[in-house]
């Protein structure tokens, strides 16, 4: 057994789960799935593959929409959650676990989506062989969309640390930097609970890109892209923005 597994194995956890499903509030859900529909646009009955689907919020919701979801997560326990959860609510869909850096899927998707920053895990070129493997996925004219944080948005944003409270009453800090020379991002994450539970502390460290090198490394594979946001709202992507959005679309 490896002592010291990559970050995400040791990252997406149960504290992990303790952390921010809270903060998934259901209204805000059905508003990221809402623009998730619509900026893929699959057929009616489509085929769509969630990417780091966690314990599976936006695929349960589409696949109640009536599309072909598959969702794809590497963590066997978040898919066991998800599965539960989908067929209490009657929700046939398909939950796989799997690496994201070793798809198997042949033009099998009319669209694929990547969000709440389920990119950039790894170093450069297994953070490729996604992007490779994603554009192997989809159908001719299929759809990726991703949904990351903007690097440009934390170089302008210096927030080295930032305290929020959750409605249960916890309280949650996180501390950022960006190593340039590098551009990943750092962060520490506690989680602190006022009735006197444990406290959680949580470590990341991620690849983030500027919006002209995640179209280029789009370009790379076949996936040209359409649209840019600064965010689901559809709002205009700028410097100032806290997240970055991209629509691209395969080739035939």
């Amino acid at each position: 057994m490896n002592p010291h597994p990559e970050w995400p194995v040791a990252f997406f956890d149960d504290d992990y789960l303790r952390i921010y499903r809270p903060m998934f509030t259901a209204e805000g859900t059905s508003a990221e799935v809402d623009f998730i529909e619509g900026a893929l646009a699959p057929p009616a009955g489509g085929a769509v593959l969630d990417l780091g689907c966690g314990y599976g919020r936006h695929a349960t919701a589409l696949a109640q929409r009536g599309y072909a979801v598959t969702g794809l997560d590497f963590n066997a326990h978040y898919l066991e959650i998800a599965g539960q959860e989908a067929a209490a609510a009657g929700i046939a869909l398909k939950w796989r676990a799997g690496d994201m850096r070793t798809l198997g899927f042949e033009r099998e998707f009319d669209g694929v989506y990547s969000f709440f920053t389920s990119f950039g895990y790894y170093d450069d070129e297994e953070n490729e062989l996604v992007i490779e493997g994603i554009a192997r996925s989809l159908r001719p004219g299929g759809r990726f969309l991703i949904d990351m944080v903007n690097r440009d948005g934390i170089l302008v944003h210096p927030d080295l640390r930032t305290w929020s409270q959750r409605e249960d009453g916890a309280l949650f800090m996180e501390e950022v930097s960006l190593e340039l020379a590098a551009s990943r991002v750092w962060s520490r994450q506690q989680l602190i609970d006022p009735r006197g539970g444990p406290r959680v502390v949580k470590e990341y460290s991620l690849r983030v890109y500027t919006c002209a090198e995640l179209t280029a490394l789009l370009r790379r594979h076949g996936l040209v892209v359409r649209e840019v946001w600064g965010g689901a709202g559809r709002e205009p992507y700028t410097a100032e923005s806290r997240r970055l959005v991209l629509l691209s679309e395969r080739g035939a």
